[in-house]
Parts: structure tokens; C-alpha cells; sequence
């Protein structure tokens, strides 16, 4: 016999990713879902007093530590605008045809919440542009963007981004995206760099530890550089944050669980007993 689907699910809720086993009778099958549940709650209370004796969780490490792998790069922080006017996206040449468009949060007729951060990113790097006469301009934000997504492991409705971008005379676009990303993923043993196919930007870089992508990557000049008034070259990558947390501790938890929830936090699962 086999585990029930509510068990199943259940178990999978606690972050168990092994093999349901088959077993002869359904006591047996019944005994096997309790202990293995009792295991992972145990797992779980012992996450939380961890939680309770660092008083800091997993996630806002993350984010210190991008943070100040971007500083000491020489990157300058930035804040902007949850909610944002559709004509940044449709500068982004995301409209009413496009696929993002229809998983877009909206206000009112002219305002929605924002759905990644290049578009931000963009209107900073014009408006820091026509400021300063630097060779360089560098500038990163890690904030929160908002997707009507259709679920999975890996998607969040609401869910925390870093984007970065530095603009300049480069002598080598993709050694230089290479060394950033070098930097911010120098705590992983192991991760791929990939070339894939955007909607926005053509030719990007994921880059995937252990199979899942927790970056994705470009590089300018660009054909939307022009709506932004941008004429030098660029770098840029992105980041999920609860991936990217996720994937760091070698958690089994789906990416909920480090995401903003009455359920989890810092991967924990809170409605146990």
C-alpha cells in the first residue's frame, strides 16, 4: 500500500524530498507517515530554537552579505517605488500582448505593483547619468516585487529581488559580469553559468546551483537602452533572494518556506505540534 496523497502533501509541506515507500498493510503505511512526520517536526522545533538563540534569520544574512559583496565592489545602494506607473513597463516593452503583463498586481488604470526591478533600475541609471560625469556608475537594489504566479516550488507571488547594474567603458563586458558573479556566489561550492532566451533581453546568463536558477544575468548595449537615454555599455544581473537563501543553507523546504508567510519563516514550518 502506499501513502495517502494528504500524506504525501503533508510531508512534502515539512520538506521531505525522499521516496514514499510501498508497504504491505495500512497500519504499516500509517506507522512509517508517523515516525517520518515526528523526524521532521523534530527537525523543524530544532530549527526554531536555533532561530531563537542567533535572533537573526538565515535570509537577512543573505541579504547583508550580497549587500556588502556589492559595496565592496563599489556598488551604491538604491531605493525606489513599489508602485510604479505602467509606462515603465511599457518602456520595458511589456504591454497588454505581453505574458508578464497578465501576472502583473494593478492599483488603479495607471498604476500597478511592481513586478521585477529592471525597470527601476533603468529610470536610476538615466537619472544618475544625466547627474554625473563619472566613467562608472554602479547600483544595486534588493526589494520586494510583486507576480500573480501560478505556484511551484519555485515562484512566489510576493518575493524579495536584488538586482544590480554597472555601467561603463569596459575593456570586457563578460569578464566583468563573471567577476561579479564570482563574488556573490562565492559561498557555493559549485554553480553553472548558462545561456537562455528572454523575453526582455534576448540572450541572457542563468546561473544554477544544483539544477534551479537563482540568477539571471545581461549584458548592454540593449534596444531598450535608448528609451532610458543609455548610450555605454552595461552589466547586470538578478537574483531571488529565497532561492538563492534556500539553496545557501541546503535546505529541503520549498521556496515558501523563506518567503513572507504566517506558515514558515527562515524555512521553518510553524503549524506543527
Amino acid at each position: 500500500m502506499e501513502f495517502t496523497e494528504t500524506q504525501k502533501q503533508r510531508l512534502r509541506e515539512l520538506g521531505y524530498k525522499g521516496e514514499f515507500p510501498e508497504l504491505d498493510t495500512k497500519e504499516e503505511v500509517n506507522e512509517a507517515y508517523s515516525q517520518l512526520e515526528k523526524k521532521l517536526r523534530k527537525k523543524h522545533r530544532k530549527k526554531l530554537n536555533d532561530l531563537f538563540e542567533s535572533k537573526k534569520p538565515t535570509w537577512k544574512n543573505t541579504v547583508e552579505n550580497i549587500r556588502q559583496n556589492l559595496q565592496d565592489l563599489g556598488f551604491i545602494e538604491v531605493q525606489t517605488p513599489l508602485i510604479i506607473s505602467k509606462n515603465l513597463l511599457k518602456k520595458m516593452k511589456i504591454d497588454q500582448k505581453s505574458d508578464l503583463m497578465n501576472q502583473v498586481y494593478r492599483i488603479n488604470d495607471n498604476k500597478v505593483l511592481r513586478p521585477m526591478l529592471a525597470q527601476n533600475l533603468y529610470k536610476e541609471l538615466e537619472n544618475f547619468s544625466k547627474l554625473s560625469n563619472r566613467d562608472t556608475i554602479q547600483l544595486f537594489e534588493i526589494g520586494t516585487c510583486f507576480r500573480k504566479e501560478k505556484g511551484g516550488k519555485d515562484h512566489l507571488n510576493e518575493f524579495k529581488m536584488l538586482n544590480a547594474v554597472e555601467l561603463g567603458n569596459f575593456k570586457d563586458k563578460e569578464k566583468r559580469l563573471k567577476e561579479v558573479i564570482s563574488t556573490l556566489f562565492k559561498d557555493f561550492d559549485e554553480y553553472v553559468l548558462e545561456k537562455e532566451k528572454s523575453t526582455v533581453y534576448g540572450e541572457t546568463y542563468d546561473v544554477l546551483v544544483n539544477g534551479t536558477e537563482l540568477a539571471s544575468c545581461a549584458i548592454g548595449p540593449h534596444q531598450l537602452d535608448e528609451k532610458w537615454d543609455i548610450n555605454r555599455p552595461w552589466i547586470g544581473i538578478g537574483i531571488g533572494i529565497e532561492r538563492f537563501t534556500r539553496e545557501l543553507n541546503n535546505s529541503d523546504s520549498t521556496v515558501k518556506a523563506y518567503g513572507r508567510s504566517f506558515v514558515y519563516q527562515d524555512g521553518i514550518r510553524l503549524d506543527i505540534k
